[in-house]
């Protein structure tokens, strides 16, 4: 009888946990992202919206900040050539089994180099409950490992935008955007990544990064995919949250939102976790 106990306990556990892989399966032939029923450029943009319990911004080639001179909204800034470049075309989030997971597609890999200058795909921003925290992509940016997730407590965490000829670091001028009033390209696309001189109680854990590339056709051949998976609980007991994510290029280039995410309450996910162990129990215990 303890032996069957331990036996539903541990059946319990492992459905309560998430298993991390390196890599995103993809349908060799359409494309398809499995497990999130989701194929990248088969909807048109912008669009927003949420389907199937999964949240999400569509903005192939298109920016959604006017950009100052004259760079416009269609296709993405920095030109054609560079802007298919440094390009985030689609985000998406859902939350399942305990987790949060965030889907970003994105014409280039972590580096891209465009007229001599290297620009890093930023870290993973999220605002929850007023409360902003990251996930660092990838540990070439500022030198922090990937898949730290971090509290955000203010601007000395953050690094707005690195320098580059092609930079809006320094802009001052209002821009239009589909995120609110007229506000600089900083305010809007900023922040970018963690500064690697962060407190080192602010690291809540770590979560998953997984990737994959695909040949969607044409200038979306290479298309990098990349799959953030971090536990509920690092968010704290704090429910429901309501998230915000937010990602964009080192160089402001682009930037891709999903807001008002609504997150379960990670004791919720608990609880659900001890009713499947209590089921398992009882099965057992018939035996």
């Amino acid at each position: 009888m303890r032996f069957k106990l331990g036996i539903a306990v541990l059946v319990s556990f492992i459905m309560c946990t998430v298993t991390f892989a390196d890599v995103i399966d993809v349908n060799p032939s359409t494309g398809e992202v499995i497990g999130w029923g989701v194929t990248p450029f088969s909807q048109a943009g912008p669009a927003s919206g949420t389907s199937g319990g999964v949240a999400f911004t569509l903005q192939n080639d298109y920016s959604p900040i006017k950009y100052p001179s004259g760079v416009g909204r269609v296709p993405s800034p920095g030109l054609s050539a560079g802007g298919e470049l440094i390009d985030l075309e689609e985000m998406y989030v859902r939350t399942t089994s305990g987790t949060m997971q965030v889907l970003v597609v994105t014409s280039s890999a972590y580096v891209a180099t465009f007229s001599g200058v290297d620009y890093y795909l930023g870290d993973l921003f999220l605002t929850a409950d007023g409360q902003q925290y990251a996930m660092v992509t990838q540990s070439a940016s500022e030198g922090l490992a990937a898949g730290s997730f971090y509290r955000i407590d203010g601007a000395g965490d953050i690094v707005q935008l690195q320098a580059g000829s092609r930079s809006y670091a320094g802009s001052t001028t209002l821009c239009e955007n589909d995120f609110g009033p007229p506000a600089t390209v900083p305010e809007l696309a900023g922040p970018w990544a963690v500064d690697g001189g962060i407190d080192a109680a602010q690291l809540l854990g770590s979560g998953s990064i997984a990737t994959a590339t695909f040949d969607y056709g044409g200038t979306e051949d290479g298309t990098f995919l990349i799959e953030f998976t971090m536990d509920l609980s690092l968010f704290g007991p704090t429910a429901p949250l309501n998230a915000d994510t937010h990602m964009t290029w080192g160089c402001g280039n682009d930037v891709i939102e999903v807001r008002d995410v609504l997150v379960p309450e990670p004791a919720t996910m608990a609880l659900m976790g001890l009713g499947l162990g209590a089921m398992a129990i009882r099965r057992f215990g018939r035996k």
